[in-house]
């Protein structure tokens, strides 16, 4: 996220979606301050209004039954360009924990300690942690197990399986978690390589992408080895379209506005799996 405009809205769509009985507070002050989402409103009001009010009353209420707090991710922080927006978020947080200091949320910040953000958290209720000691390499290993598991039921696999052992091979594995060096993104962009579907023009295996991955150079190797999959489509070119995307757009949108059949559209997304995320609802997210 590179500005803070839209943070309160998401922040408060995801509480209503794992809480749902915030919707109605939620949907109160909306319609009360029809104007809470436009620019002009500041980031404090609209935290205050749309995510910590309702959950508050909510909680006042007993609609709320948990053992524990809830936790809130903010992930990246230090890529966001706002910065004065950063800074009016942890000052209100820090400034709202004190004044209700046993309420059952906690938020948990990954980040880099950049100056705008390292000045900021001096307080009893900040814990600071440095995760630069720390290895991922295990983290990654058991989150690509059961995807890997998953993928085994392809009979393709099930066939190698039966005649070589357990796929990805130790080995491999070893050598997947040493390439990835912690990234997540990484990890999954290159399962998402080597388990996607065999097309005419590429009928490779996922036994022969594996050992092609493992010589990639990081993501940049991943995505135009991807990349190279689809030029033949009719279609290809969409993907220009899709880049300039402020907000996710269902296929069949999509094909309007660029004046295509929706199945073309998905042709080309699903031979791109690796990079664009095409869930059942035909949204098109970031890739």
């Amino acid at each position: 996220m590179s500005r803070m405009s839209r943070f309160a809205e998401r922040l408060a769509a995801q509480m209503v979606a794992a809480v749902p009985a915030t919707a109605s507070f939620a949907k109160a002050a909306l319609d009360a301050g029809p104007g809470l989402l436009t620019e002009g409103v500041s980031l404090t009001v609209q935290l205050e209004r749309l995510f910590y009010e309702p959950f508050q009353a909510a909680l006042e209420q007993g609609l709320i039954l948990s053992k524990g707090p809830f936790v809130i991710v903010v992930d990246g922080l230090d890529e966001c360009e706002d910065k004065q927006g950063v800074v009016d978020l942890i000052d209100y947080t820090l400034d709202f924990f004190e004044r209700h200091p046993s309420i059952l949320l906690r938020f948990f910040i990954a980040s880099r300690l950049e100056e705008h953000i390292r000045s900021h958290p001096n307080n009893d209720g900040v814990v600071l942690g440095a995760l630069n000691s720390h290895s991922a390499g295990k983290v990654i290993e058991m989150s690509l197990e059961p995807p890997f598991q998953r993928a085994a039921f392809d009979r393709v696999i099930q066939s190698y399986v039966r005649a070589h052992g357990k796929q990805p091979r130790k080995p491999d594995m070893n050598k997947l978690i040493q390439l990835i060096k912690g990234s997540f993104v990484l990890a999954s962009t290159i399962f998402k390589f080597t388990v996607q579907p065999a097309t005419e023009e590429d009928p490779s295996t996922p036994m022969d992408r594996l050992p092609l991955a493992l010589t990639m150079n990081g993501l940049n190797g991943l995505y135009a080895q991807t990349l190279a999959r689809s030029p033949h489509l009719p279609h290809f070119c969409i993907i220009s379209t899709l880049a300039l995307l402020k907000y996710p757009l269902p296929i069949v949108r999509i094909a309007r506005l660029i004046g295509i059949e929706a199945s073309e559209v998905a042709q080309v997304l699903l031979n791109l799996r690796a990079i664009f995320h095409v869930p059942r609802s035909s949204r098109i997210p970031n890739c």
